[in-house]
């Protein structure tokens, strides 16, 4: 466990883009996703202030493993969560967790499907469906949807999704996104023409409802944009990043050019004044984060030389020498979700593996201002 870095989580932040989620998609409900740690920012903290603050009654996570985290650390509630990928429904004792904890499974291929039909504990457990609308990762085929036909009118589907491949491109006529969409019709018609019922739909992940795409089915399902960092652009999305990465200086010192410096031959281009991190790949900063700028008291600086696991080397030029001392807090990313975002594409990755890779030792304060 550090002492010198923080994650600080403003929930406050998060009610904030939670409501504005909610003016953006007025006649659907959220579906907040908080796989992945809550996308770092912790998981059971980021699900009771959804649950008792935002009110919602449906949270969604990638594996049936983090869905019984959430039950047992929220037993106070009464809400639904989805399990939309590693759901263990082939596993006859994981199965049983889903009628018992009030989970429902995603069921995205059709030997799932079977064993979901197979066990009389599941029969009022609702029947969610993922059709593959051209992602090629999880989902239904057409074909496999006229198969299962006579199974499902008989039981009816609660809800049917799909999930967008390129939804963080702006939008334009006829592209991956639209195409997609146009198959999502194809399924919600060959189920209806065959008398089957589904009450309730899904398409729109972060990047769609920036755009306003597929915001009129019953369900949006947010991940990135709650936490704070957009898919297209801040003009699109204006939220508010809800974490804010912070580190002290462990030492400073003056190098002269030609001095090597850390692990390797990284040797000084030029008199540099280098303040001393106490924050590595360890931590979750990740080693490709080398010559990333990081902009302090309105002066550049950058990551120098290799990452390393414990400790990460921060110059400037020699004459901004003192600009740090030892104890002083330097922020890696901010609450402007500008901020992640530019670093991020300094780093050639996405604010989601910058988030995620905060590591356990690194503490997690939460506020509400």
């Amino acid at each position: 466990m550090r002492h010198s870095s923080s994650l600080e989580i403003n929930l406050s932040y998060l009610s904030e883009n939670f409501e504005k989620i909610g003016t953006l998609a007025k006649k659907s409900r959220i579906l907040p996703m908080v796989k992945a740690d809550a996308y770092g920012n912790g998981l059971v903290p980021i699900s009771q202030h959804l649950l008792n603050d935002c009110e919602v009654k449906t949270l969604g996570c990638a594996s049936l493993g983090e869905a019984l985290i959430i039950k047992r650390e929220c037993p106070q509630n009464d809400f639904e969560v989805m399990v939309f990928s590693d759901t263990e429904i082939q596993n006859p004792e994981h199965r049983k967790n889903y009628e018992q904890f009030k989970l429902t499974p995603v069921i995205h291929q059709r030997s799932d499907f079977l064993a979901f039909e197979s066990d009389p504990r599941l029969k009022r457990v609702p029947l969610v469906l993922k059709v593959n609308t051209g992602m090629n990762r999880l989902g239904l085929s057409l074909e496999d949807l006229e198969v299962m036909l006579p199974a499902l009118k008989n039981r009816g589907v609660k809800h049917l999704m799909t999930h967008f491949a390129c939804s963080y491109y702006p939008s334009k006529q006829g592209d991956k996104t639209e195409r997609q969409l146009k198959e999502f019709e194809k399924a919600k018609t060959l189920l209806r023409d065959a008398g089957v019922s589904v009450e309730e739909t899904s398409v729109s992940n972060s990047g769609a409802i920036e755009q306003g795409i597929g915001i009129e089915e019953t369900w949006v399902r947010p991940g990135l944009m709650l936490y704070g960092p957009y898919s297209v652009s801040q003009e699109t999305w204006g939220g508010h990043q809800i974490s804010s990465l912070k580190t002290s200086v462990l030492k400073t010192f003056l190098v002269k050019k030609g001095t090597p410096v850390g692990y390797g031959v990284n040797v000084a281009p030029e008199d540099l004044f280098i303040a001393l991190l106490p924050l590595g790949y360890g931590d979750g900063l990740l080693t490709f984060a080398g010559g990333a700028s990081l902009w302090v008291k309105g002066v550049e600086g950058k990551i120098f030389g290799r990452v390393n696991m414990d400790m990460t080397f921060l110059s400037f030029p020699a004459e901004k020498a003192g600009i740090l001392k030892e104890g002083e807090t330097v922020e890696i990313w901010d609450n402007n979700n500008q901020t992640i975002s530019d670093l991020a594409a300094q780093m050639k990755t996405i604010p989601y593996q910058l988030m995620c890779a905060i590591s356990p030792r690194i503490p997690r304060i939460y506020k509400v201002q």
